[in-house]
């Protein structure tokens, strides 16, 4: 299953670091929190999280080579 979001718990695991730290590093990160249904917990995207540990930006301003560098990380199995 390919994940399209991660969660607060998803990142915590990702980058190894408790939810308080999370917090700090992700002030400091151009990634946006997303809502779905407008409320509840935040998701944020993979490909955003992923650009942002490669590159240090969002996805979307990234170069089509970035892009595609991001998406075969990600989708490579």
């Amino acid at each position: 299953m390919i994940k399209h979001y991660y969660t607060y718990g998803d990142l915590m695991v990702l980058l190894s670091c408790s939810k308080r730290t999370l917090h700090r590093k992700l002030a400091g990160l151009p990634i946006q929190a997303r809502y779905l249904a407008g409320t509840g917990k935040p998701y944020f995207l993979v490909v955003d999280v992923h650009a942002c540990m490669l590159f240090q930006k969002p996805f979307h301003q990234c170069t089509n080579q970035q892009k595609s560098q991001v998406k075969e990380l990600l989708y490579v199995q």
